[in-house]
Parts: C-alpha cells; structure tokens; sequence
C-alpha cells in the first residue's frame, strides 16, 4: 500500500511538473526575454511587415541585405507608376471619388440609358476648374500620402517601429492579446478595402457601354472597352490598398503607444516597477510618441484632407446637383453610402488620436494616485514620493495632427458643427428633390 501511494503522489508530482513546464512555454510576463522577443517576431512583427510589403512599405533594417533593400524602392518605385497609371484613368473615364461618374448629373431619361438614362454614346468635356479640383488636387494629394510613407518607412524610419512594438511586447502581461488586436485591426481595413471597392464595382458595372468620357479618344479606344474597365478598377484598388494600409499603420501604431502608457501607469500604481525606472520608461515613450507626431502622421494628414473633401464635395453634390427625380435608387443609395464611408475615413484618424491624448493626460495623474495609496508605497520616501508627482504633473504629451494636439472635446464640437452643417445642406438647398405628395 505504501509503494502504491508513493507511486502516485510520484506520478502527480509529474503531472504537476508538466503542467507548470507548459504554463511557462505560453508568452507572459514570466516567460524569458528572449523567449517573449521571439514570439513578438513571429506572431506580430512579420504579419505586420508582411502587409506593408504589399505596397512597397516595409522599412530597411540594418541587416536586409542589399538585394532586399533594392527589390524593396523598386516595388515602391512600381507602386508609384500604378499610381500614375490609375490617374490618367480617372481623368480619361471622367471617375471621381465624390460621386463616381462625373457624367450621371447630365443624365436625362428616355435616350436609350442603362442607368438614370445616361446616352452610351454620351462624352464630356472638364473644365479648368473641374479638372483642378476634380482630378489632379486629389491626385496629388494621395500621391504626396504615398511618397511620404516611402519616406518615412525607408529612409527616416532606422528600425524605430521594432523597437515600439519589442517595448509593448516586453512590458506587457498579455502578448496574445495583442496579437488578436492586431489581426482585428487588419480585418477591419480588408474590410473597409472591400468596401471602397465594392462601390467603385458597382459604379463601373452600372455605367452604360462607352467609359471614356474624352471626346478625341472615345472613338479610338472603342474597341478596347473590357480591358480600360479591367484597368481602371485594378488601379482604383491598388489606391484603395495604399491607403488603407497608410491608415491602418497609423492606427495599429498608436493602439501600441496607448497599451504601453497604460501598462506604464498600472505598474507604477501597482509598485510593481521603480519610480525612476518609470521616468526613463516615460522618457522613451515620449519619444515614440514625438516619432508618430511628427513622421508618421504626415502621410495620414494627406489623406485625410483628401477624404474629408471627398465627403464635403458628395455631400454638396447629393444636395445640390444630383437629380432624385431620373436616377435610379440603387445609385443614390451607392453615393449616400460613397460620402458616409469617405466621413467616416476622413474622421477616424482624429478619434484615433484623441484616444491617445486621453491616455496621455490620466497618465498626468500617476503622481497625485500614488500620494494616495499608504499601503502600496508606505516603504517609498517622501522625497521619492514628490519627485514622481512633479515628473508626472509636467508631462505634456499628446497625440498631433497638422502639428494640432487633438483632444476628444474639440473633436466632439468639431462633429457637431459637421452634422449641423449638414442638416443645413439638407433643409436648404434640397427640399424638393425627392418630389412632391
């Protein structure tokens, strides 16, 4: 009996040892550096690069070869010819972002249509004004937001967005969970992606056989009809790529800045890191903060002022010059739903960043929550105690935009006066556009 007993507790201790020699195989905060840093390679740093290499975004290292870092600009280099490529199109084809078609407002029923009766044999001509502000500023402007983000991944970057991503990942006691918020992050731009491009479809699809708009090649590219389509849809999504992936950066990297500052506060509050370790964490923190403030939002700054006037300009088309009476409801629907998606792109990088701010400004409060806790720090100074409070009360950090702090009150004010001028638009200048009963 005694044999059985000491065989069981044996085969127990066993188990036991296996279970604690599994728990520490799973990435945590009890697990070795170099451990935890290998894991953050694999399950979130080459993911994320993996997806700024699809438009030619992914920085140079240190020890990237040669060959790599040349492959590297001639993609970017091949991306910006796309680029190029796709805006001739547009001009070509008469498609705008705000509206689709710019031809769809001269559209009349009863002359052999397809959609809203628009004449297949229909062609326009822009003017100085139209092409202007139609074509070539928001050309320019996603093109400027491309050459940026080359410029800040491959050339000013020097492994900086590593260096943030190792930082969250060392400090923070839920690797898998940031793992997860990456792929969460990823879903909700291929689906924004699917979105922006779902409408371009749909424009396309829906416009009457002839697609070039410009008299004095209409006839000569008649018959090349199925593949301008083809051409001009895979350009349009190569632009919708590179933004999203722009944006997306810029949002999963300031997700990275708000769990490393709140990690920072928790620790601090807990006792579980030295008050002048925190500092020098603080001190670095600001300078990633400083990095994204000043380098990577630029690329973001661009296109926001293009999509914003994206949606302002569909807005004033939909109330102003679109004609409910002879177009089709699925074609309202689709510019309603074009101008709803280009606001919420327009406005998502401010919440974005407010978020930050917000995390920035508790983290002021670290030093007068810790004045308060006797039992957590009844063995610190109070010398200790004051140099903490007046380190925390001086920080002044916050997330920027156009070289703006943006702070979540401005940025409610700023929606109310958005919504307040869009009610205007819709009281004023649109009142019977949908008929009368």
């Amino acid at each position: 009996m005694y044999r059985n007993n000491a065989d069981s507790s044996f085969c127990f201790i066993n188990r036991l040892n296996g279970a604690l020699h599994d728990e520490l195989q799973q990435p945590g905060e009890h697990e070795p550096t170099s451990a935890l840093l290998n894991y953050c390679k694999r399950k979130f740093l080459r993911p994320y690069v993996a997806i700024l290499t699809l438009v030619g975004l992914n920085p140079i290292s240190t020890d990237m070869s040669n060959v790599r870092a040349c492959c590297s600009y001639v993609q970017a280099l091949m991306v910006i010819c796309v680029l190029l490529t796709g805006y001739v199109l547009r001009y070509l084809c008469g498609y705008r972002g705000d509206r689709g078609f710019s031809s769809i407002r001269d559209i009349r029923p009863g002359n052999g249509s397809d959609v809203c009766g628009a004449s297949a044999a229909t062609t326009t001509t822009n003017t100085i004004g139209e092409l202007l502000f139609g074509y070539v500023v928001p050309s320019v402007l996603n093109l400027l937001s491309f050459g940026s983000a080359v410029l800040v991944c491959k050339v000013i970057e020097h492994e900086q967005l590593q260096n943030l991503i190792e930082r969250v990942f060392l400090l923070s006691a839920k690797p898998k969970r940031l793992c997860r918020m990456l792929w969460l992050y990823l879903g909700l731009a291929l689906a924004l992606l699917l979105l922006l491009f779902g409408y371009a479809c749909c424009v396309v699809i829906m416009q009457p056989a002839q697609i070039i708009k410009v008299a004095w090649l209409a006839e000569a590219l008649r018959d090349w009809e199925l593949c301008l389509r083809i051409g001009l849809l895979c350009t349009i999504l190569v632009q919708d790529l590179v933004e999203i992936i722009v944006l997306s950066s810029y949002y999963i990297e300031c997700y990275l800045l708000r769990v490393h500052l709140e990690t920072l506060s928790h620790k601090l509050l807990m006792h579980s890191i030295d008050s002048l370790d925190w500092m020098r964490e603080i001190l670095e923190f600001r300078k990633l903060l400083e990095r994204v403030n000043q380098h990577v939002s630029i690329p973001v700054c661009f296109l926001i002022v293009m999509n914003l006037a994206y949606a302002f300009a569909g807005l004033t088309y939909l109330f102003k010059d679109f004609d409910f009476h002879y177009c089709a409801l699925q074609l309202v629907l689709l510019n309603i739903a074009n101008v709803m998606l280009w606001l919420f792109l327009g406005l998502l990088p401010f919440f974005v960043a407010g978020s930050v701010t917000r995390v920035c400004q508790n983290a002021q409060a670290n030093g007068h929550q810790i004045r308060v806790r006797p039992f957590v720090y009844h063995n610190t100074s109070a010398e200790d105690l004051n140099s903490t409070l007046l380190f925390a009360s001086s920080l002044d950090m916050s997330a920027k935009l156009f070289r703006m702090p943006i702070q979540s009150n401005y940025l409610c004010f700023a929606i109310l006066v958005v919504t307040i001028v869009v009610l205007t638009l819709g009281m004023c200048l649109n009142l019977s556009a949908l008929g009368s009963f």
